[in-house]
């Protein structure tokens, strides 16, 4: 079956879309129950296990600020990417088939089930993504003790 990749990147960057958006609104919840717990909790006579409590909220609620970055970061990505034009050479953007799968450099989300099989979603910073970029068709290139060879960048 030929590959409309017009219809794959659309299907590719829905996905991605969903997934942040997803994961932002679940770590803005998060963040919520945090704040609400933490005012919340009344100081008892017990002052060293109050202190712990507070003291585990507050990295909660840290490290959900970190994740809330994170992910506006990859939203921002996705909003920047603009459709490669037949380029030579792997971009972010870039949908890569190579004679082990496809891959769409864009955010890692892992794998996408779409009408033409898996493809690999994954990052410009990911082992793999990073091996990528600036490939030409015909170029190979090892991971995981494995050889594969890029067939087409749409």
């Amino acid at each position: 079956m030929e590959k409309d990749y017009t219809l794959l990147r659309s299907t590719l960057m829905e996905a991605c879309k969903q997934h942040v958006e997803d994961r932002i609104a679940n770590l803005i919840l998060a963040l919520k129950s945090a704040h609400e717990a933490s005012t919340d909790d009344t100081k008892s006579s017990a002052g060293d296990k109050y202190e712990t409590t507070r003291e585990m909220m507050q990295q909660d609620i840290a490290r959900c600020q970190m994740q809330l970055a994170e992910a506006k970061k990859d939203e921002s990505t996705l909003n920047g990417l603009v459709e490669p034009y037949q380029s030579d050479f792997v971009q972010d953007g870039s949908i890569v088939e190579t004679n082990k799968g496809i891959y769409f450099i864009a955010i890692s989300i892992g794998i996408v089930q779409t009408p033409y099989g898996k493809v690999f979603v994954i990052s410009n910073q990911s082992p793999i993504g990073k091996l990528l970029l600036k490939k030409k068709v015909d170029e190979s290139f090892m991971f995981n003790s494995v050889e594969q060879k890029l067939l087409s960048i749409n």
